[in-house]
């Protein structure tokens, strides 16, 4: 009789399970993680798909103990931002970072206030950061994973691009 699964899909099917046999964990804790692998793998094809989709490309992609995924967003040469998610969030972070000198702190004071309102109409939050030498306006969205699809994606896009032009204008 001849199994569904191909040599591949059962040799990495046992693979796992060797591992699993292995485990000093109990089956909850098994069945947790492999939950947690298999929600990982489906939102990384989600945004796999949908920027390409989109016409974007992936790159820098980051994994560690508090993040699930971490990418750069990049059409054409141009940067258009990021997306990332935590482990535990409901969905994901669209944003974008305009670093500007902090030597020029007393020039774009007078403009964080307006900057803040032309992106909150918009639904990006800004956030404003002081670092060593530079002074970080961090922008950026939530999508909710259940909401998330290439329509609602763009539109994000094109809101924080908005954002990050206008904030470009009025901080250089």
């Amino acid at each position: 009789m001849r199994n569904r699964f191909g040599d591949n899909e059962r040799s990495l099917r046992d693979q796992i399970f060797e591992v699993l046999g292995k485990s000093k964990t109990s089956p909850q804790e098994d069945l947790a993680a492999l939950f947690q692998c298999a929600t990982h793998i489906r939102n990384r094809l989600l945004i796999e798909t949908t920027a390409r989709e989109c016409g974007l490309k992936l790159s820098r992609f980051q994994m560690n103990d508090a993040l699930e995924l971490y990418y750069d967003l990049k059409q054409g040469r141009d940067d258009v931002g990021f997306i990332s998610k935590g482990w535990d969030d409901p969905g994901f972070r669209v944003g974008s970072v305009v670093e500007v000198p902090k030597w020029k702190l007393d020039a774009v004071k007078d403009h964080t206030y307006g900057l803040l309102k032309y992106c909150a109409t918009r639904g990006i939050v800004l956030t404003v950061e002081t670092k060593d030498d530079v002074i970080e306006y961090q922008m950026g969205s939530v999508i909710y994973s259940d909401g998330f699809n290439t329509e609602v994606f763009v539109q994000v896009l094109r809101s924080l691009n908005e954002c990050t032009d206008k904030a470009n204008e009025l901080l250089s």
